[in-house]
């Protein structure tokens, strides 16, 4: 019987500040490409666009190392932590090639029985533009719980409009290289390209980062519905509820909710929910 190393709860308390971060135009156009962005999408793909922007889920990005820092600082064990869900709020625009600073903390840890949820929230700022971005993390740490913490509260969610017609649906098509490309935005985990590792955690072969998923179904989203105004996003959360394969076609569904700039996203693979719970938030013009 395998034994899990138990959560170093003390560390709940700490705060981690990040090195400086500064997003070049390579950086920009790579995680572009690895969310699936198309000639199409020229403002992300050409440094010497007029209009040239970074995506703006490109935040998950510089504030992945102070969330993996604080994952372990409580010992959780990095071989078998699951994504859980990701939430994306932007405040303005991310800049080039301006340092900027994230800060990030523990917000809680959840005793699931079979595992512990992990709850972190960053914030990122420069000196020039203060608040650029925040991000919450949830992050289920396998056969880490039964400590004998809360086991929390559903989040409340925004519910959809009853007996209204969809906003709009479309497919997000990926590569059989998908995951490749997304590892480049830093996020090496093997079981994204070792077929060994993960046959032996139990999928079929290497699966599809889930912020990868969540990058892809908010460019299509804004793409279709909002013509690339990439800024209007103003927020997305999702939750990650089954496994993509590169190659897969994700099915994207978008309903109203009574905020008509608040909408709710489900995202699917043939019969499996992929992301779930999701809300996405847009500036009014």
């Amino acid at each position: 019987m395998e034994v899990c190393m138990k959560l170093n709860l003390d560390a709940r308390f700490e705060t981690v500040t990040s090195r400086p971060y500064s997003v070049s135009w390579q950086t920009a156009i790579g995680y572009a490409l690895a969310i699936g962005a198309t000639a199409d999408d020229l403002d992300l793909l050409w440094e010497g666009h007029s209009n040239f922007r970074v995506f703006p889920t490109f935040a998950v990005v510089p504030t992945f190392a102070p969330v993996m820092k604080l994952l372990m600082g409580l010992n959780a064990d990095l071989n078998r932590v699951v994504h859980g869900g990701q939430d994306v709020q932007l405040h303005q625009p991310i800049p080039l090639d301006v340092p900027m600073i994230s800060t990030g903390k523990v917000t809680e840890v959840l005793d699931k029985g079979k595992g512990a949820v992990v709850n972190i929230e960053t914030e990122t700022r420069t000196d020039a533009h203060g608040l650029l971005f925040t991000t919450s993390w949830s992050i289920f740490c396998r056969g880490q719980g039964d400590f004998g913490g809360e086991r929390g509260t559903a989040p409340v969610l925004p519910e959809p409009l009853e007996n209204t017609p969809e906003l709009w649906s479309g497919t997000a098509h990926t590569t059989k290289e998908q995951a490749m490309l997304y590892r480049l935005s830093g996020d090496t985990n093997p079981l994204h390209v070792d077929p060994e590792l993960a046959q032996k955690v139990g999928f079929s072969s290497p699966i599809l980062h889930g912020l990868c998923t969540y990058g892809q179904a908010a460019r299509l989203t804004m793409k279709s519905m909002y013509d690339g105004q990439w800024d209007r996003l103003t927020r997305f959360s999702a939750r990650f509820s089954r496994e993509v394969y590169p190659g897969d076609s994700i099915e994207i569904k978008i309903q109203p909710t009574n905020d008509a700039q608040c909408h709710r996203l489900e995202a699917t693979v043939g019969d499996r929910t992929v992301l779930s719970h999701g809300v996405m938030e847009v500036e009014a013009v």
